[in-house]
């Protein structure tokens, strides 16, 4: 159960990511790395990487066996 809980968090937490990512609003900040056609990763996309990345790790712990 805390498994399929788990994969329910980070299902919706890259969902929100990449909602979030693919927004250009005012605080997109700096162009970071350019994929070209105007898309790429700013600036005010790394928080949004740095908190995904520990609720992945949060999730990870969660669904261990203990």
């Amino acid at each position: 159960m805390r498994r399929d809980l788990a994969l329910v968090v980070a299902a919706a937490l890259t969902g929100l990511m990449m909602l979030l990512i693919a927004g250009h609003g005012p605080w997109a900040g700096d162009v970071i790395w350019s994929l070209g056609g105007g898309h790429g990763l700013n600036s005010g996309d790394l928080p949004v990487l740095g908190l995904w990345v520990v609720g992945m790790a949060a999730t990870v712990l969660l669904a261990r066996r203990d």
